[in-house]
């Protein structure tokens, strides 16, 4: 049965159909549409309590703000069902009475944490922070948060209302183990961009919806904290607000349990209690719920997220305070932004720009009970570091361009078949390797960060011809060039030979086309092996990555060994014996050695460069892990390895070989018997026909006297029992490998 295009479109377009939701929300049965309406009814509730929320009111039936720390601490069993008896609703103030924090935690972050003063901070956070995280192992009540029960999914087929029950219960064992937070200390990873503005599906402009952006911003900031080896990972997702004026940061989580949105204006004015500021927060988080259309965005893929992160995640309360920047006014930072943003080239020094940085913070969890201490967390401004990225990118590639010349002028240097039979296959397989993957990489990342799409593509694109149009085109000459040598053992191939056992096994030599289709078959799949390992690697602990990315690295940095085992195998003579030789130009040209050191020494620079950039700056875009011992043990590797072609050069290439492992070598210039001679119908002057000038060729007979003065340098006498003049065979193996007359494979000279 065969399908056509036309099937094929067609059975797409119907699944596409049948599996898609036109409505865009996810919803897919009578039970989620009903789950999703109570969940969009919950926060529209919410909101309208806290449109009526004051700076001196406290939480009523809000998700998650129910109880606070001192309820807990009360009545370690209380139930979180509103009303609760005895709790004061009708005021608020920054004690654990009334907020989800202890006492010393609320006493941390307004007198060591959160600070007053008339200094600058920048208006734009956007960037990446790194630093270090501390537990702080302190003995804190657990205040309960449960999930409403509409969050969780049908029991059956038949369930189509959820229930709407709010029960406080106790998390499983497993999930209570995979919230837990059990390293000392640690690193963390804060990554902040803008939320004050919004697009739309159908439409590219972004809007703009903050009234109040001199003073202050709505952030999305994402934390990622894990302990030194990466076992232990967890990333909270979190809306905060950023108080420009005093450098203030205050991230709260979200998730089924906990909708924190509208705790945002209680939490940031925990120091001051101005009410003034409170109404500014307020509002800014009523033109955000407003601008994104918070309510009707909601779909069943958002719901479920909140019921996973809710089950597995703690719930946390970020309080950071930035470092000023000294030196700076405010007008100098404004033209700094304009810059950043719009490049006008403006008066502005962006390469002494500080980097954004936190300098003391506090990550509280209250459900699970758990106080982090953040230290200086910093990193540059996201454009600043997008030009850092960039100018790598450009190095990248011109790296990649001299990558390329060398390889074209080591190509041109090996244009015959003699020449193309020294070059080591698994030489060129390796790096081929490298260039194939890094084209993968490039590729992927080009999703990833599309402000960079354009370098990154660049990049993808040099990577993808190095290694699939030129790499592999010299592989294929490479391959058809010792396709003769297949079944051939090593032994044999010591002694230059090709008699014995492709005798024995007929060597069948394949066309270009069918090696062309070979090797970019194991390339594709090596490529695939390469792209699965890479992604997985990114998910190992480091423990276990880094010996794995060491051994890999070390081992795709060995590239010239199989280089330095061929030579050994061709024997090729050393530097003086060529100079001294009287055989001919052409000999001399034949006995060359097949890598150009310009080619060598440039790849080994060029390849070594970004191992030691990842594994030696300290600022590396990556931001991965500093070994200055393993960049010194690479580097002396391939200078080890540069070192013995360079002697393979000068005192020979098997001269690291003992004496009696080297077998005798096959010789073309040699005698023959009476018998051969009349094989061949030799002349009465003992001579031969040369197949190739058509001219007479002089003889040495081993038991006829007369043909003794014959020099045997003269002729060559192949593997197959032909004989040609010594030039014209030589002249022929520069450009094929086979027998003039039978087509037989012949080892190089």
């Amino acid at each position: 049965m065969e399908i056509d295009g036309n099937t094929l479109v067609l059975v797409f377009v119907f699944l596409f159909i049948l599996y898609s939701n036109p409505s865009g929300d996810g919803v897919t049965s009578q039970y989620e549409y009903n789950q999703l309406q109570t969940l969009k009814a919950q926060y529209q509730d919410e909101y309208s309590q806290f449109q009526n929320l004051t700076s001196d009111n406290n939480f009523r039936n809000i998700t998650g703000l129910r109880l606070s720390y001192g309820d807990v601490l009360r009545n370690p069993d209380i139930n979180a069902t509103y009303p609760i008896e005895g709790k004061d609703y009708d005021h608020w103030y920054s004690d654990e009475k009334y907020t989800l924090l202890p006492e010393d935690v609320l006493h941390e972050v307004n007198n060591s944490v959160w600070q007053h003063g008339k200094n600058v901070y920048p208006a734009n956070l956007t960037s990446t922070l790194h630093g270090r995280v501390v537990n702080s192992h302190g003995n804190y009540l657990k205040v309960p948060m449960p999930i409403p029960e509409y969050y969780e999914p049908a029991q059956d087929l038949s369930q189509n209302q959820p229930a709407f029950n709010e029960p406080y219960f106790t998390d499983p064992a497993g999930r209570e183990a995979a919230r837990n937070i059990t390293f000392d200390e640690g690193e963390i990873v804060i990554e902040i961009s803008s939320a004050d503005t919004t697009s739309s599906f159908f439409e590219d402009e972004h809007h703009f919806h903050n009234s109040q952006s001199d003073k202050l911003r709505f952030l999305h900031m994402n934390l990622h904290f894990s302990d030194p080896a990466y076992n232990e990972k967890h990333v909270i997702n979190t809306k905060a607000i950023y108080d420009i004026k005093n450098g203030r940061i205050m991230a709260i989580s979200e998730s089924a349990k906990f909708h924190s949105l509208f705790a945002l204006p209680h939490y940031i004015n925990l120091k001051s209690e101005d009410e003034a500021f409170f109404n500014a927060v307020k509002t800014l988080v009523e033109e955000y719920w407003n601008a994104t259309d918070f309510v009707n965005t909601r779909s069943m893929a958002y719901l479920q997220d909140s019921y996973a992160t809710a089950n597995f995640k703690c719930e946390f309360l970020a309080f950071l305070q930035l470092e000023p920047w000294w030196g700076y006014s405010q007008e100098q930072l404004k033209i700094v932004d304009e810059e950043l943003m719009w490049p006008l080239g403006r008066r502005a020094n962006l390469s002494s720009l500080p980097p954004v940085n936190i300098s003391s913070g506090i990550i509280y969890s209250p459900d699970c009970g758990i106080k982090l201490q953040v230290s200086n967390a910093h990193g540059l401004r996201y454009e600043l570091q997008v030009r850092k990225m960039r100018k790598l990118l450009l190095c990248g590639a011109l790296l990649l361009a001299s990558q390329i010349y060398l390889l074209l002028s080591q190509m041109q240097h090996t244009n015959t078949p003699s020449m193309v039979n020294k070059i080591s296959y698994w030489c060129f397989s390796l790096m081929n390797l490298v260039d194939g993957s890094l084209a993968i990489i490039f590729f992927v990342l080009t999703s990833s960060i599309p402000v960079l799409y354009l370098p990154l593509i660049m990049c993808s694109f040099a990577c993808l011809i190095l290694a699939s149009v030129f790499e592999i085109r010299y592989l294929i000459s490479v391959y058809a060039s010792q396709a003769n040598e297949q079944s051939v053992g090593i032994m044999t191939l010591l002694r230059r030979s090709t008699e014995g056992e492709e005798r024995r096994t007929p060597t069948v030599m394949p066309d270009e086309a069918s090696i062309s289709t070979s090797l970019y078959r194991t390339y594709i799949v090596k490529m695939f092996f390469s792209m699965i390992v890479i992604l997985s690697m990114t998910t190992w602990p480091q423990s276990v990555r880094m010996p794995i990315e060491c051994i890999i690295i070390f081992l795709l940095n060995s590239y010239w060994v199989p280089q330095i085992a061929r030579n050994a195998i061709k024997g090729n003579e050393p530097r003086r014996r060529q100079i001294f030789a009287n055989d001919g130009p052409q000999h001399q040209r034949q006995n060359k050695m097949p890598l150009l050191w310009s080619f060598t020494i440039g790849t080994s620079v060029i390849r070594f460069v970004p191992v030691a950039y990842v594994y030696t700056v300290p600022s590396n875009v990556f931001y991965h892990h500093q070994d200055r011992l393993f960049v010194a043990v690479v580097a002396l590797w391939l200078v080890l390895q540069m070192g013995v072609l360079y002697s393979q050069e000068i005192i020979g290439a098997r001269w690291f070989l003992p004496n009696y492992s080297i077998p005798e070598g096959y010789s073309y210039h040699k005698g023959i018997s009476s018998g051969e001679l009349l094989e061949h119908g030799s002349s009465a002057n003992y001579t031969i026909d040369c197949a190739i000038c058509m001219t007479d060729v002089a003889v040495y007979v081993d038991d006829i006297d007369e043909t003794h003065k014959v020099d045997k340098d003269s002729y060559m006498v192949t593997p197959c029992g032909h004989i040609f003049h010594t030039q014209c065979l030589e002249n022929w193996m520069s450009y094929k490998l086979q027998c003039p007359v039978c087509r037989a494979p012949l080892p190089p000279l």
